[in-house]
């Protein structure tokens, strides 16, 4: 941590903080996270909460005939829902957001994204979009981090974005399904005029980089061209503890401590 990166953070609304994880470290959660998704790789969401991991392994539980099984399948979940629950509280993180805000921070919801060269869920793209859009923390304080577990450039669709306009506020957009949509995701921005004063940049990160999103940059992803590269992300999305937001009909965002 350096004040350098607050203040980038600060005047561009992301910040990259390198090799937080070890590559080791990313090949284990990608292990267990390619044991838990279905065949299409979709979207999982708040895989910290074990309603919701079990409730998106229901087909998986019940293709079980034995109950010992059953039972066993279901613990397991469990036990995989409080391991990212430990990554998201993970002090190489927490210390992080609580320095870049000046305050305690709490999670809200995880959310797991994979691109897997092929799949349904590869080819999807997200629009450009801001992330409060769904939260609608009037402070603008909402916030998204990313911790990628592969290497990701622009072929195997890493995400895009525009430096500074977290500056402009929440802006108009047009509301579009983002949880389970394996085309076009993201509260759609029209972007024609934003892309006259703001350059567009892809990130390009590497296995165990840690990515902290500013809820009102402009930002999306592409289809992965790759036949090769796939790109998974595990992501937490947080805000400062006291801060009021929109819980959402699919997300049921609800406050989780950080704290160890």
């Amino acid at each position: 941590m350096s004040l350098s990166s607050k203040l980038f953070y600060q005047n561009n609304g992301y910040v990259i903080f390198k090799k937080v994880y070890t590559k080791t470290k990313c090949d284990e959660i990608k292990k267990i996270i390619l044991s838990i998704c279905d065949n299409k790789f979709s979207q999982m969401l708040n895989v910290h909460r074990e309603d919701f991991l079990i409730a998106q392994n229901l087909d998986k539980i019940n293709s079980i005939k034995n109950l010992a099984r059953q039972t066993d399948e279901i613990n397991n979940l469990k036990k995989i829902s409080k391991y990212f629950l430990n990554i998201s509280k993970d002090k190489k993180f927490v210390k992080k957001l609580n320095f870049l805000y000046d305050k305690e921070v709490v999670g809200l919801q995880s959310q797991i994204l994979i691109k897997k060269p092929g799949s349904l869920f590869g080819k999807q793209s997200y629009n450009p979009h801001q992330d409060n859009s769904y939260t609608k923390n009037k402070k603008g304080l909402y916030f998204t981090t990313h911790l990628y577990l592969e290497k990701a450039t622009k072929k195997n669709g890493t995400l895009f974005l525009y430096p500074r306009t977290h500056k402009l506020g929440l802006l108009k957009f047009n509301s579009k399904k983002s949880f389970d949509n394996s085309k076009k995701a993201g509260n759609k921005i029209d972007i024609k005029e934003i892309e006259k004063k703001y350059e567009k940049i892809y990130l390009n990160v590497e296995p165990g980089d840690f990515v902290v999103l500013h809820g009102h940059c402009i930002h999306g992803s592409s289809v992965n061209t790759s036949k090769t590269l796939s790109r998974i992300v595990y992501t937490t999305c947080c805000i400062p503890k006291g801060e009021k937001f929109l819980s959402g009909r699919n997300a049921r965002r609800e406050i989780f401590s950080l704290k160890k």
